[in-house]
């Protein structure tokens, strides 16, 4: 494991000093440039441009895995550290000002949108797997409603049986009053992001305390509840960070493609307005 890191910090700097030293060296490249008399928007646009269609591809080669176009954790790294160059060139290109008028307005919006929804989403991929390793199995996202449902049925089904078995409304009380809600449907979700097992702690401090006024026949049919609560809040978390890696992308390619669109109706309004030659 420690190897693991210690080669991956090594990826990570490695890649953060070429994007750099790309940055530099195009930075002086646009004022060589600039110092021609030349326009060195016209230079770094083309460049900016041709990073996001680059990154905006990495989409499709997600959508295309059987095609022969290169490892997926490559398009992955590309994908981060051109990102970070393409910001960078985007500044350059803007010279730092604030955008003149609505079309450039919406340019600076749009970009801002889609650099940090790809910031919050590096964060989520890298911070998010290891979570879910950590459990003993590995649950898939479209598993996860089946398993809670069954769940939800065995736990009714076992409050049920304990007015028979027990001959007291104790636990279908208890089932009726708590354990019904949290049990049919997913739960807890800002908890579960945020690490906090305080609602499961809650629940299973309720359960601890009803089992003082059950016989042991009670306390076994609630130890049986309790181990299925356990189980369908272990399904929530995954079903929480699932879906956290999922929703990012629902405001990350939308704004991509709107960008990309965006730029075109730039590119195209400069030309138009073009006094000269670049």
């Amino acid at each position: 494991m420690a190897t693991s890191l210690t080669v991956a910090s090594r990826r990570r700097w490695r890649n953060l000093a070429i994007t750099a030293v790309a940055v530099a060296a195009f930075g002086w490249i646009s004022i060589l440039y600039a110092d021609a008399l030349r326009q060195h928007e016209f230079l770094d646009g083309w460049a900016l441009a041709a990073g996001m269609i680059v990154l905006a591809g990495f989409n499709m080669r997600k959508k295309l895995p059987m095609l022969a176009l290169g490892k997926a954790s490559t398009w992955t790294q590309i994908h981060i550290y051109l990102g970070y160059f393409t910001v960078c060139m985007f500044l350059l290109h803007t010279d730092f000002e604030i955008p003149i008028g609505a079309l450039n307005w919406a340019l600076w919006a749009v970009f801002l949108i889609v650099a940090l929804s790809g910031l919050v989403g590096l964060f989520l991929s890298t911070s998010i797997p290891p979570k879910l390793e950590r459990g003993t199995e590995r649950i898939l996202l479209e598993r996860i409603p089946g398993f809670r449902a069954q769940l939800a049925r065995e736990v009714e089904e076992l409050a049920m049986r304990s007015v028979v078995d027990e001959a007291s409304l104790t636990i279908s009380h208890f089932y009726t009053d708590t354990l019904h809600h949290f049990m049919r449907r997913q739960r807890n979700r800002l908890d579960h992001l945020r690490g906090s097992p305080r609602q499961l702690s809650r629940i299973r401090q309720d359960i601890d305390n009803l089992k003082r006024y059950l016989d042991p026949k009670g306390v076994e049919i609630l130890q049986e509840i309790e181990d299925r609560v356990v189980a369908k809040d272990n399904l929530d978390f995954h079903y929480a960070h699932y879906m956290a890696l999922r929703l990012w992308l629902f405001v990350h390619i939308p704004a991509t493609y709107s960008l990309i669109i965006l730029a075109c109706a730039h590119v195209a309004t400069v030309y138009a307005f073009s006094t000269g030659a670049p």
